[in-house]
C-alpha cells in the first residue's frame, strides 16, 4: 500500500480560492515557521503578522542558515525567498533551497515568496518541490491563511511519517506474539489519517473537490477515505 505521507505531500497546482478575510484561530496556533530572507525587515514583517496567530517565526538570511534551522529546530512550514544577493534575479539560489529542503525533510510543506513578475519561477519551484507560493507584497490574510493550512499539513504529514516509522519497527523487531502491538501502530495511523480527510472537509464545509486537492488525492480516493472513517 502506497504509505499516506508519499501521497499527501504532492503539490497541489491549483491556486487556493481567495480569502478575504483573517482566518479564525486554529490548531497552528504554536506551529514554527522557517522564513529565508536576505532582508531583514522582511523576516521581521512577517514575525510581527505571525506571531498575533499564535506562530513563531525562525528567521534566516541566506539558504544555509536556513538549512540550518530546519534541521536545528522542528519546523512546520518554510517560508522562503528565491533570491538571497543583490542584482540576482535568477532566482536559482531559491530553487536550489527548495530541493535541499524537500530532501533534508520530505515531510516540510515549502512556499515561496516572489513578485507578480516572475510567476513562472514560481511555478518551476512548485515543480521541484514546492507546494505554493505567495506574491509580494503579499495580502496578510492570504499569507496567514496559506501558512497556517500548510503548517497543520506539515505537522500531520511528520506525524505520520513517525507513526509510519513506529509501525515498521514494530514489523523489523516482531517476533511471536507481537501482532496485537503491530496492529495498535496500524490503528493508529489510520486514526491520523482520519484526522487528516475530517479537517480538510470541515475547512472547504464539505466541499469534496476542494478538500481532496488540499490532501492531494484523487476525488475516489477521498470518497474511499470517507466511507473507511464514516465521515
Amino acid at each position: 500500500m502506497t504509505p499516506l505521507h508519499s501521497v499527501l505531500e504532492r503539490p497541489v497546482l491549483e491556486r487556493p480560492e481567495p480569502i478575504t478575510t483573517l482566518p479564525p484561530p486554529s490548531p497552528a496556533a504554536g506551529c514554527r515557521i522557517l522564513v529565508a530572507d536576505d532582508q531583514r525587515e522582511i523576516i521581521e514583517s512577517v514575525r510581527m503578522l505571525l506571531s498575533g496567530h499564535g506562530m513563531t517565526v525562525i528567521g534566516a538570511l541566506t539558504p544555509a542558515e536556513a538549512l540550518s534551522a530546519a534541521k536545528a529546530h522542528s519546523v512546520d512550514a518554510a517560508l522562503v525567498d528565491l533570491n538571497y544577493e543583490k542584482g540576482r534575479t535568477s532566482g536559482e539560489q531559491g530553487l536550489e533551497l527548495v530541493v535541499a529542503l524537500r530532501r533534508q525533510s520530505a515531510t516540510l510543506p515549502v512556499i515561496v515568496m516572489t513578485a507578480w513578475s516572475s510567476i513562472d519561477l514560481a511555478l518551476e519551484a512548485m515543480r521541484r518541490g514546492a507546494r505554493d507560493f505567495i506574491e509580494k507584497p503579499w495580502e496578510e490574510p492570504r499569507l496567514v491563511g496559506l501558512l497556517r493550512s500548510q503548517a497543520e499539513l506539515g505537522r500531520a504529514l511528520r506525524r505520520v511519517s513517525e507513526l509510519e516509522n513506529e509501525v515498521r519497527d514494530l514489523r523489523v523487531g516482531s517476533t511471536p506474539g507481537t501482532e496485537r502491538s503491530d496492529s495498535l501502530g496500524a490503528m493508529r495511523l489510520l486514526e491520523v489519517e482520519g484526522l487528516l480527510v475530517r479537517r480538510a472537509m470541515e475547512r472547504h464545509q464539505g466541499n469534496v473537490s476542494r478538500a481532496a486537492r488540499t490532501l492531494g488525492l484523487s476525488r475516489s480516493a477521498l470518497y474511499r477515505r470517507l466511507d473507511r472513517h464514516k465521515i
